[in-house]
């Protein structure tokens, strides 16, 4: 460039210190970042190979497809969760392709995925370009307190969307201390209510902004400055905290959902023993290496002594050492032990009473976001306190010592360039610990039986004659344990979602029927017996006809079938009342039997002839056809002639359970 005097003209541009940074060093450390969070999609796509449709996911999928779409069905109150988001998710997964394994994995392996971009954008706003990043991050990626919650899918629409709630509203939060921009502050609170939409549990996120705004302003303000920070907001949150309180209680009342109970000082102390004492430690330092015994969704942390003391080490060196490296680490790990003891001890005690609670890995899932920001806190010095630092060091005239990180421009934050020499082996032990105890959990989910279940009645479905009625029978314990309602385990909401239009019909509303099948304990569709009371003829005879009515005091409850035995010379229409609910039936004169399913009533169950439905003109009552002899009629109205009315023997109600048929058959399909 020449100047106006003929002469070379120099300009000089001097580039802020985040140009001026290494790209080297800033791209490996995102490359590093994206191999480990690939590796660990890795990890959590093989649990999802082993795994499949088990307990509430049977559930959720079941009522998508038997329930219609409205506030109603999103706003109830699931053993204690309230989830509109998820039961939406669950309702748009349902539609595209129902009981599909794969499409599933591919939406929890995408929420795995944003949750750990989440976190290391977190990390890189809390501490930038540091490689120390790296470690949080893998423990955060390969956490055996993740592995349920990954591989099962009723608890990744909880467990995944709160992460990433969780974490975005926490960056929201970091820049909003670094900025005081309001717009973040909005942004905070916009992931706070995503994150109710999909677990009651979000409601902690509040207090969570709060105390960590508390830890990372604490050492430049004093706690109660940096309590007083931000009061508006706080106050916003309280009442978007209250008003979804408010509408959780309503919504439990109106679902009947679980209440508040109060364990014994017993349970409590045994509770408290077993999952402080054993169940997270070993699951926060990479194990446990023991998973027993096997439930329908995976096996629970059965940790066992040396595992307990081995992890009860590591914890207490971590804590020890970084406390005495830095006085900062004490407050973080104070509010990653209060997070633990009330959000994932205090509460599961409450409101999930039971000794198995204890040993349930998925119980800490929740917290591994603090968990993970607490253990940066205790490792590295956030940005705005590194910044405070130097600049109350210029403030008092001393400059930073040549060579100092502050003073390294390659990284802007006044962190390390390197890893500390403990921490490669640390974090490489952590995650060898890890797989081991995946390639353990493993094997104990579902996958293989679950799998087997649902293609053999997705099969026996699709090859099913028209006329053929499917009727209800329980699916199996290994896959829905008895504590769901009796309706989500019945076979006729659970597999409708298998079939389309008329035949999903037939499944989940099962009507009348001339051949019975149900689902056997492996999937397939066998033929149906009925198992549960019945009334039948003296000596294999007809029961009694008292006008024109056949009563058997029967009740009828949810899920059970009615069967009829019957003979008659021609087609006969008869009506069925059950409580308040009539249905009409013809009794085939080719056929010997008819199925129907009626809403559950105390009993009994009344079959009525239709008028004009006898054959040769006859009459109830006791009348007989033209031309017949007649014969005597009894007091009550019965008939000394077998019972038959008009020739239409009924020889027997059945009332029950549909069940595979015994291999010897049954004449009556039941029993008393």
């Amino acid at each position: 460039m020449t100047g106006t005097g003929g002469g070379p003209v120099e300009v000089e541009l001097r580039l802020p210190a985040w140009a001026r940074g290494v790209p080297r060093l800033r791209h490996g450390l995102t490359t590093a970042a994206l191999l480990l969070v690939a590796a660990s999609l890795v990890l959590k796509g093989w649990l999802l190979s082993r795994s499949y449709f088990v307990e509430d996911d049977i559930v959720f999928v079941g009522r998508a497809v038997t329930e219609p779409f409205g506030w109603a069905h999103l706003l109830r109150v699931h053993i204690g969760h309230l989830m509109p988001g998820a039961l939406a998710l669950v309702r748009a997964l349902t539609a595209i392709s129902p009981y599909d394994w794969g499409l599933v994995s591919a939406v929890v392996l995408a929420l795995s995925a944003a949750a750990a971009l989440a976190l290391y954008r977190l990390l890189r706003l809390l501490f930038g370009a540091r490689p120390m990043v790296l470690v949080p991050l893998v423990f955060f990626l390969f956490s055996p307190a993740n592995f349920q919650a990954t591989a099962w899918f009723a608890a990744a629409i909880n467990i995944l969307p709160l992460h990433i709630a969780m974490l975005m509203a926490m960056c929201s939060q970091a820049l909003l201390v670094r900025t005081g921009r309001v717009r973040h502050a909005a942004a905070g609170l916009a992931w706070t209510c995503a994150g109710l939409l999909f677990f009651e549990k979000a409601v902690l996120i509040p207090p969570v902004l709060f105390l960590l705004t508390v830890v990372l302003l604490a050492g430049e303000r004093g706690m109660l400055g940096a309590a007083r920070r931000h009061l508006g907001l706080w106050l916003v949150h309280a009442a978007v905290a209250g008003a979804y309180l408010a509408g959780y209680l309503a919504a439990s009342g109106r679902s009947g959902g679980q209440g508040i109970t109060f364990p014994d000082f017993y349970t409590a102390v045994d509770y408290a023993a077993t999952f402080f004492g054993g169940t997270v430690p070993t699951l926060l330092v990479g194990g446990p290496l023991t998973w027993e015994p096997v439930l329908s969704a995976g096996a629970l942390a059965g940790h066992r002594p040396v595992e307990i003391a081995v992890a009860w080490l590591a914890l207490a060196a971590v804590v020890a050492g970084t406390c005495r490296a830095r006085r900062a680490a004490v407050p973080a790990w104070l509010l990653a032990g209060g997070y633990l003891l009330v959000a994932d001890g205090l509460l599961i005690m409450i409101v999930r009473s039971g000794p198995s609670r204890a040993f349930e890995s998925r119980y800490i899932a929740d917290a591994l976001p603090l968990l993970t920001v607490c253990l940066a806190l205790a490792l590295m010095t956030w940005r705005g306190a590194a910044r405070d630092a130097e600049a109350e060091a210029v403030r008092r005239g001393a400059a930073s010592p040549a060579g100092s990180a502050a003073s390294d421009p390659a990284v802007p934050d006044g962190g390390a360039r390197t890893l500390p020499v403990y921490a490669v082996p640390a974090a490489c032990a952590y995650v060898a610990l890890a797989l081991v105890s995946a390639s353990v959990f493993g094997p104990t989910l579902p996958g293989r039986t679950g799998r087997a279940y649902f293609d053999a009645a997705r099969a026996d479905l699709a090859a099913l004659g028209p006329e053929t009625g499917v009727y209800p029978a329980l699916v199996p314990e290994r896959m829905l344990f008895p504590w769901q309602s009796l309706p989500d385990r019945l076979t006729s909401r659970a597999l409708a979602p298998l079939a389309r239009g008329a035949l999903r019909e037939r499944i989940a509303h099962p009507g009348v029927a001339y051949d019975a099948v149900t689902f056997d304990d492996r999937g397939h569709l066998v033929p149906a017996a009925v198992l549960g009371g019945f009334v039948a003829g003296e000596d294999g005879g007809c029961l009694p006809w008292r006008g024109g009515a056949v009563t058997a005091d029967l009740a009828v409850r949810e899920g059970n079938v009615v069967r009829l035995h019957y003979d008659v010379p021609r087609d006969t229409r008869v009506t069925v009342t059950v409580g308040e609910r009539r249905t009409e039936v013809t009794l085939r004169a080719d056929r010997e039997r008819v199925h129907l399913v009626t809403a559950p009533a105390p009993g009994p169950v009344r079959i009525t002839l239709m008028d004009g439905s006898l054959p040769n003109g006859s009459l109830p009552n006791g009348s007989l056809p033209n031309g017949s002899l007649p014969d005597e009629s009894l007091p009550d109205g019965s008939r000394r002639d077998g019972g038959r009315e008009g020739g239409v023997c009924l020889r027997a109600v059945v009332v029950g359970a549909a069940v595979p048929e015994r291999p010897e058959g049954a004449v009556d399909g039941g029993a008393g």
